[in-house]
């Protein structure tokens, strides 16, 4: 054991893939958070860690000890995480999903600056497969609140919500983190004895990073190809590939302004089966989704349709695969398209997903039959897509929609390529992208679009372009479309250079300097929309605090009367107006943080300005309150107008397992109160009980200035895992 943990250390040091062993035992440990259980010593500790951040492949402040355990069941990891000043630990959050974003970005990632670490965090990349490519992220943080997600192409997606388990403590040296991962959960290749994995632990305060392999500054620590090897895993199972998540709940409505009110008992179930290690079917009868957090608010003084994401697990889960290298201005399909119309949320009576790996390809197909919803009879929607791996890194694919919201006819196919290499230069990262896409439906014209996209996403150069061409007909009916019958072009150059001493070094951590153009034209050339944005200061500081100072010169070309707020209206024209922003963002992992931000300058035919502000408050992750405003003031030729958002987040938890969530938002545009709270007990891994209330007010100045009760809503659900 000693020579194996000199050879750990040794490999480590010198840069090399490193290696670390699993043992075998009879029994795996009491998952408690303290590595106090006999069995344990049965392990040798990996202590071979590298620092990655801020100083790649250096010898870390802290000590960190790694142990690795299986039976029959069960993957057991065990990290002591040693702290010089304990006192310090950042242990923030006991939120699910908390601390998943990992300071080795993903492609892309560069070239901004991403938030610092709220808490102390150990993250685990499980490659059970050893295909490079795919794998499954881990992680807690001292408090035990703990997440888990989906690796593909080197990005991280929070989409997958596994049944494992884990602990941590905060030590009077410390702290530690039991880690128990069932074989059930995971998909893996039988009879591979060595898989893929890495481990990452980050220091908050420090902002300092450390893992056990892939430490160069361009390393990304979400990428497989940059794992270290897992060895010894033998005779293991994965069990029958069967789990049944049935769900039952009560609820009850009232609307005010009609008078009227209901409840209702409902049911449904998911039933899930692996026919292969890594292909998953699904089968999901009267689809429920009380539990989802509600959207966020926002402000939109464009022209165009703002993009929300996906919040409800079962379009989430598999959604990887949809993934399509288009531009942010167009996707192919979009799940919240599905059982979602104009606002109202549309029953979806059964679904069915097929997803995972056969070989070298990547599989989704999906398909949902929502019910009728007043005059809106039910609707089919079905979504294929099929990449092929080609290369180390890279893939080829196609993707097919049909259906629309609206019942119109829309089909739509599309293909792309995407080259990706974390070895371009030896280590640098690289990514070229072609793609093409035709749509079927009732509107005239050009119904295909193209588009070609290049980057360079490193540490001291970040390089992103884009070109894309949509027809006047392109209008997919699953996806998003920002605009039509349009090209756009997209540059941007970032230069982020790190001061290596003296006084400046203690100050700045990393600069922050960039440039961008993104221009689109009509389909005969003439410009519509440009925005040049300059950053000319962006720092972060050792501590973790940001600034930036932008400067963003527009021209926009309306071509009819745009009402760009209630009541103000701008005509058809050329306009050129530039805008000034400063922004600054204290380290998120101290127990009080606050943000705040100033744009101001020109904007049509006078000025505006827009101030946002944010303050978080954490009690030692058993209560964080968060309050964020967004402030827009407009003064034009065509009249004057202030938009307003407010947000209030108050979330309470006694444990990781036990929590209740509130979240307050109210808008002077549509002049709503609304009032989200979300209570969540984790009975068991995969048994949850949600109590889930939503309740809107609509803020009225006749006969006096009052909020006036809407429609409210109750809920108690009951979900559970059955896995044979």
């Amino acid at each position: 054991m000693l020579f194996m943990l000199m050879s750990s250390v040794g490999l480590a040091s010198f840069g090399l893939a490193a290696e670390v062993r699993a043992v075998r035992v009879a029994q795996g440990p009491k998952i408690d958070g303290l590595l106090s259980d006999p069995v344990w010593r049965e392990a040798a500790p990996f202590s071979g860690f590298r620092m990655a951040e801020p100083q790649p492949n250096q010898e870390p402040t802290e000590k960190t000890e790694l142990r690795v355990l299986y039976d029959d069941t069960n993957l057991y990891i065990g990290v002591l995480c040693s702290d010089s000043e304990p006192r310090r630990i950042a242990a923030n959050s006991l939120a699910h999903d908390s601390g998943g974003e990992s300071q080795g970005m993903g492609y892309g990632g560069y070239g901004h600056m991403s938030q610092s670490s709220s808490d102390d965090v150990v993250r685990v990349l499980l490659d059970p497969f050893q295909n490079k490519r795919t794998a499954y992220i881990f992680f807690v943080n001292p408090r035990g609140a703990r997440g888990e997600g989906l690796i593909t192409e080197g990005q991280s997606s929070l989409n997958w919500d596994g049944i494992w388990e884990a602990r941590a403590r905060l030590l009077a040296d410390g702290w530690s983190a039991e880690i128990a991962i069932p074989f059930k959960t995971i998909s893996f290749r039988p009879g591979l004895t060595t898989w893929g994995l890495n481990v990452e632990r980050t220091i908050a305060r420090k902002l300092e990073t450390v893992r056990i392999s892939g430490t160069n500054r361009d390393s990304n620590f979400y990428n497989p190809m940059e794992a270290a090897a897992l060895t010894g895993i033998e005779g293991i199972k994965q069990g029958h590939g069967i789990t049944v998540r049935p769900y039952g709940l009560a609820s009850a409505w009232k609307d005010s302004e009609a008078g009227a009110h209901g409840e209702k008992l409902d049911g449904g179930v998911d039933v899930y089966k692996n026919f292969t290690p890594n292909l998953v079917g699904v089968v999901s009868y009267n689809m429920d989704f009380a539990e989802t957090e509600a959207d966020d608010r926002r402000i939109n003084l464009t022209r165009f349709p703002l993009f929300y994401p996906e919040k409800r697990m079962f379009f989430l889960e598999g959604s990887e695969t949809f993934s399509f290298s288009s531009s942010v201005s167009f996707q192919p399909f979009v799940s919240r398209s599905i059982g979602l119309y104009q606002g109202q949320q549309v029953p979806v009576l059964f679904g069915t997903k097929l997803y995972g790996k056969i070989g070298q390809t990547n599989l989704a197909v999906l398909d949902a039959q929502t019910d009728k919803l007043g005059d809106l009879p039910g609707r089919n929607f079905l979504a294929a897509r099929m990449t092929q791996n080609v290369f180390s890194e890279s893939k080829v694919g196609w993707i097919f929609t049909n259906g629309s919201p609206t019942g119109a006819k829309n089909s739509l196919a599309g293909m792309d390529f995407q080259y990706s290499s974390s070895k371009f230069q030896g280590n640098k990262n690289i990514m070229l992208a072609a793609w093409g896409a035709y749509n079927w439906n009732e509107e005239p014209g050009r119904h295909h679009g193209f588009g070609f996209r290049a980057g360079y996403p490193n540490d001291l150069w970040n390089i992103q372009s884009t070109y894309a061409y949509y027809g006047e007909a392109l209008d997919p009916g699953l996806g998003y479309m920002m605009r039509q019958a349009m090209q756009t072009g997209f540059l941007s150059v970032s230069f982020q250079p790190r001061p290596m001493g003296g006084f400046l070094a203690k100050v700045v951590r990393q600069f922050f300097f960039s440039a961008s153009g993104d221009y689109y034209w009509d389909l005969s050339g003439n410009l519509e929309s440009s925005q040049i944005s300059l950053s000319p200061l962006a720092f972060r500081t050792p501590g973790g605090e940001q600034f930036s100072f932008n400067v963003s010169p527009h021209r926009e070309v309306l071509t009819a009367d745009f009402e760009v707020a209630k009541g103000v209206v701008l005509p058809p024209g050329s306009y050129r107006f530039t805008n000034y922003s400063l922004n600054f963002n204290s380290a998120t992992h101290r127990a009080l943080t606050f943000q705040v931000g100033e744009s101001l300058g020109q904007f049509y035919s006078g000025h505006y300005n827009e101030t946002t502000a944010g303050l978080t408050i954490k009690v030692k992750g058993y209560a964080n309150l968060t309050f964020n405003a967004d402030l827009v003031r407009g003064r034009l030729l065509q009249g004057n107008f202030s938009e307003n958002v407010y947000q209030l987040k108050a979330d309470f938890f006694l444990s990781p397992d036990l929590g209740l969530m509130n979240y307050i938002q109210f808008d002077d545009i549509s002049n709503q109160l609304g009032w989200s709270a979300r209570l969540r007990w984790q009975v068991s891994p995969g048994n949850d009980i949600y109590l889930v209330y939503n309740k809107n007010w609509e803020r009225r100045w006749d006969p006096t200035s009052r909020f006036y009760p809407l429609e409210q809503r109750g809920v108690l659900k009951i979900s559970l895992s059955i896995r044979p």
